[in-house]
């Protein structure tokens, strides 16, 4: 291909200027960093505009013959760089396009500024001249609207329960009108000396003088404004709005208009800021044409003083000209360079044009930030109906449908405000991206952005907390955990932050390292404790309970759910409270105490329910689904995974529905229904894996080898656990794995191959042991005695018995003891007196009547095929041969194929022994 080649000159294409002799790209006059290659590939796309240009020809300009490297992924790589810089977009691209399979397409206009052409081929084009590993300026792009990763984690404790997996949905809100500064100096994430932090200053609000309700919201319409205008240019590092909301609740009410020095130390201490900006405002005249008068106080948290203060008037409808001169004084005082003219319209979009629409959108904001979503929603909701073009009420409804657990519909908003983004600064259009894919669970898409933007902004804490979250919510917990330490490097007091900590201990639990969940999650604790964040403490003391919990300490779990607890009330966060609740229940529930866990489930979802919650409520109904399971309540069971999966669908939370699926296949099952089990965990499969959650489809193939192995399909049973076993491997949660392999040794068992079943019993039993798991261990050891049985050790059966029988004093589960039963009657069934001892015959027929009378048909079937063959064994051919044949039939109708199969295996013996 021959291509024209200009010389260096400045080539413009939309707010940017490539300079081919400086080897720069500059926009607005301020350099974007590039490195050499994403330079090189800029510079060939649009030296030829609507023109293709090939991956080949790429391949050829950029890395010589012979230069052995990964250039798909390289080339990839850079070209997702290339579109951050420029704020652009795979899916609907402004700049650069993908020709799938091809290469790729400049569709900007580009105008030259100098310069002449030639023809050369582009093979053969110059290597252009590297920018140096130096630090550059970034800064004059528009203010970052942060992603707050410490909005509380809604879980689903079924989950957690039954497999020890954190099906953790972090909903991170698009903190739409609280800012992130950028720093203007950027480093190269490799660069190993510190970073030098800006001068902070976190803006606190203003009080209303007027204290009229409905002048409220102009405090934080102010607030939001003036972050924006301090955050322009990048000179100063700007403590995120979503930040500052959490302080003032956790010191407690604050009058902005007098603050002493030890309260800006707390401040200061709280939010790691150097500086606040506070003040009040008053309306002043009549209804109509009011002027605002906004008193503005700069105060040094340090020292405790006012480093600058002022006055200004301005008309309500002209409220930035307010901000504006306030912010302009600001500057000069803190020796700033001033807003310029293209930041200066940047931040006039800080809010609805509509004086309505701004004043509903602030106080939607303002509900968000104190979690109360039902009614920030209703707001967002009015705002967007008065001025529905504007992007930002879109992102932030998007979070409020998120908070209340309504998937389908945050998708459906933060997809619009993806759509309405184009008029937003860069930062904001690639956050509102990132909203976008974090909700629709593209996780790669949404690691993609943020990766991008913490390198090119290695000091920006919200963006590495939010990179970390999204690495560990789409599976990648290893990575999240390299970003965290990336983070702890960071100079005082970013890299204390307690958030981090709380990032590892998610991370590490995603893993199923609990040991290292309660350790970061313990220092989360004691920081946030040091400097007064007490909703962050929550949060750390709800995650130590959970893994407490999984470590089998149950009474500091219960302390640490209690403490919890208790924060969250004395905040207003009845999100959290619901949330502490439920980890008291899931302690009682594992303890075996299934009746007082019940209990605090009901609780919990009477809070979900008054706070409108519906992610939550779904939630409590799995975990109410799980106890009536425990107690022996199919039928009630039934009903409320039924009411579980009903939420999850008026939500579009298919993550729940996958999940409430592969929990009631066992139970169908139970309920003799196992063609509707295999089908059911099938489906979970299915949905499981196109979300690409690996641990609910480890959940799903586990109900799926239960239901397969019941109905005599042994080779696909053990399949199905052999890769569940390998998924829980991978994703590092080695209980998990365990219960799946118990599946393996029962399928061991129905090949007669007891020897090998033994071996993976014991160990089975021996690790629930030692993780105090009572529950698990009684199945392990009934499933031990049931292997010891097929290998002729008897003396190991008896022992394995006695030691199930121990297990169940620690707990209380219908399952487990029917289960526990049935070895016990095998075992006394084999026994070479069996025959002449009553008790055997009465203790099997015990436990098929207590399995019809609690509805677990699968439990019958088995005592009733043993006691057929034992009369067979005593001669009574006729009463035998009569039970085997209904046996059969029931089983073959309700899709248990093993039993069947036992069934008829026992007739054609005896068949043939009449012969």
């Amino acid at each position: 291909m021959e291509v024209s080649v200009r010389q260096p000159g400045n080539l413009r294409f939309g707010t940017f200027e490539l300079d081919l002799e400086a080897g720069e790209l500059r926009k607005h006059g301020i350099r974007i960093k590039l490195q050499e290659q994403q330079f090189q590939i800029l510079t060939l796309l649009a030296q030829h505009p609507g023109k293709l240009v090939t991956r080949e020809e790429l391949r050829h300009a950029l890395w010589p013959d012979h230069t052995f490297v990964d250039f798909d992924r390289n080339l990839n790589k850079a070209i997702n760089k290339l579109r951050v810089a420029l704020c652009d977009s795979a899916e609907a691209p402004r700049f650069i396009e993908t020709l799938h399979r091809r290469g790729y397409r400049f569709v900007a206009p580009v105008s030259s500024v100098t310069g002449v052409s030639s023809s050369v081929p582009l093979a053969s084009l110059p290597e252009l001249r590297a920018t140096g590993p130096q630090i550059q300026q970034i800064a004059a792009e528009p203010p970052q609207r942060v992603v707050s990763v410490e909005t509380l984690r809604l879980i689903n404790l079924r989950g957690r329960l039954q497999y020890g997996i954190a099906a953790a949905i972090t909903l991170t809100v698009c903190a739409a009108g609280a800012f992130y500064m950028r720093q203007r100096l950027a480093l190269p994430a490799s660069v190993a000396f510190p970073v030098k932090l800006r001068r902070s200053v976190a803006v606190l609000g203003f009080k209303n003088l007027s204290a009229r309700p409905d002048e409220a919201w102009v405090s934080t319409a102010l607030a939001d404004w003036l972050t924006t205008d301090l955050s322009a240019g990048g000179q100063l590092r700007v403590i995120p709005t979503e930040n500052v909301a959490r302080m003032q609740i956790e010191l407690g009410p604050l009058d902005v208009s007098r603050l002493s020095r030890d309260t800006l130390s707390r401040i200061g201490t709280n939010l790691g800021t150097d500086l606040v900006a506070v003040g009040s405002y008053a309306m002043l005249g009549g209804s109509s044409g009011r002027n605002v008068r906004l008193d503005l106080r700069l105060q040094d948290t340090n020292t405790g003083e006012t480093v600058d203060a002022l006055s200004t008037t301005s008309t309500e409808a002209n409220l930035l000209d307010l901000v504006a001169r306030a912010g302009q004084q600001l500057r000069a005082k803190l020796d700033i360079e001033a807003v310029s003219t293209k930041e200066a319209a940047e931040i006039a979009v800080t809010l609805p044009s509509n004086h309505d629409a701004a004043r509903l959108y602030s106080q939607g904001l303002e509900k968000l930030r104190v979690f109360n979503a039902l009614v920030a929603r209703d707001l967002l909701q009015q705002s967007i109906a008065i001025e529905p073009s504007y992007a930002l009420s879109h992102s932030a409804l998007a979070s409020a449908w998120a908070d209340l657990g309504y998937d389908k519909l945050a998708r459906g908003e933060a997809k619009k405000a993806y759509e309405l983004s184009s008029n937003l600064g860069r930062a904001d259009r690639l956050l509102v991206a990132a909203r976008y894919h974090e909700i629709s669970a593209s996780w790669n898409k949404a690691i993609e952005i943020y990766s991008a933007l913490f390198e090119f902004f290695p000091d920006s804490l919200e963006y590495g907390l939010a990179l970390a979250n999204a690495q560990f919510n789409g599976g990648k917990g290893q990575d999240a955990l390299d970003t965290v330490r990336q983070l702890q490097r960071l100079p005082p007091p970013l890299g204390d932050d307690p958030r981090i900590d709380l990032i590892e201990a998610h991370a590490a639990e995603s893993l199923g390292s609990f040991k290292q969940d309660l350790a970061a999650s313990v220092r989360a604790g004691r920081k946030a404790s040091v400097i007064g964040a007490s909703l962050l403490l929550a949060q750390a003391r709800a995650e130590q309970a959970w893994a407490l919990t999984n470590l089998a300490s149950p009474a500091e779990a219960t302390a640490a759910a209690d403490e919890a607890r208790q924060i969250f009330a004395a905040a207003g966060d009845k999100r959290g409270v619901a949330l502490a609740i439920g980890l008291e229940g899931i302690v009682l529930e594992n303890q075996g105490n299934a009746v007082a866990a019940q209990a605090k489930y009901e609780e919990a979802l009477a809070t979900d329910r008054q706070i409108g919650s519906q992610l939550g409520v779904a939630a409590e109904l799995d975990d109410l689904a799980d106890t009536s399971f425990a107690l022996g309540n199919l039928e009630r069971s039934r009903q409320y995974y039924e009411q579980a999966m009903a939420t999850y669908r008026e939500v579009g939370h298919e993550n729940g529905i996958c999940l409430v699926k592969g929990a009631l296949a066992p139970l169908l099952m139970d309920l003799g229904d196992n063609h509707a089990a295999i089908n059911t965990a099938q489906e979970a499969v299915a949905i499981c894996r196109r979300l690409g959650d690996r641990s609910k489809a480890a959940i799903a193939l586990v109900s799926l080898a239960k239901a397969l192995r019941q109905d005599g399909r042994i080779v696909e049973a053990k399949s199905a656990a052999s890769e569940a076993t390998s998924m829980f491997l991978e994703i590092g949660d080695r209980q998990s794995a365990v219960r799946a392999k118990l599946i393996i040794a029962q399928t061991l068992v129905d090949e007669r191959n007891g020897r090998e079943a033994q071996l993976i019993a014991r160990a089975a039993a021996d690790d629930f042991e030692d993780a105090k798991a009572a529950r698990d261990a009684a199945l392990a050891y009934a499933v031990l005695a049931r292997a010891s049985l097929a290998a002729k050790d008897i003396s190991q059966a008896r022992q394995a018995v006695q030691r199930a029988t121990d297990q169940l004093s620690n707990f209380h589960d219908r399952e487990v003891e029917l289960a526990v039963a049935i070895s016990a009657g095998r075992l006394r069934a084999s026994a070479p007196d069996a025959l002449n001892d009553d008790q055997a015959a009465q203790s099997l027929e015990k436990v098929a009547a207590q399995a019809n009378h609690l509805g677990f048909v699968a439990y019958e079937f088995e005592p009733r095929l043993v006691l057929a063959e034992m009369e067979i064994r005593a001669g009574d051919l006729r009463n035998g041969r009569v039970h085997l044949h209904t046996l059969a039939k029931e089983a073959t109708d309700r899709g248990f194929g093993l039993i069947a199969l036992e069934a008829s295996g026992e007739l054609e013996n005896i068949a043939t022994t009449q012969q």
